[in-house]
């Protein structure tokens, strides 16, 4: 029996069995979702981790160089892949 908010109806007495269906259509509802929540978290723990990429130091020349903006592009381009997680 699906869980009904409905029930017990304000004012009605309070049968045993219906609080029973209520509590285990309750129950059945938290395990599912125990359920997907450790599949989820199982997703995550298997997941590999990312290379770092490490601290980003230009050594610009003042001013930048051709060569410099290059390398600030393949960092930038290096980022974003790691961000779609490529």
């Amino acid at each position: 029996m699906p869980f009904d908010p409905t029930k017990p109806a304000s004012g009605s007495k309070l049968k045993s069995q219906e609080m029973r269906d209520q509590l285990n259509a309750l129950n059945d509802k938290i395990d599912a979702q125990a359920a997907q929540i450790a599949a989820l978290q199982s997703q995550v723990n298997t997941r590999a981790p990312k290379p770092s990429m490490g601290e980003f130091d230009p050594g610009f020349s003042d001013p930048p160089t051709f060569a410099d903006l290059q390398k600030i592009q393949a960092v930038i381009n290096d980022l974003i892949a790691g961000l779609e997680g490529g």
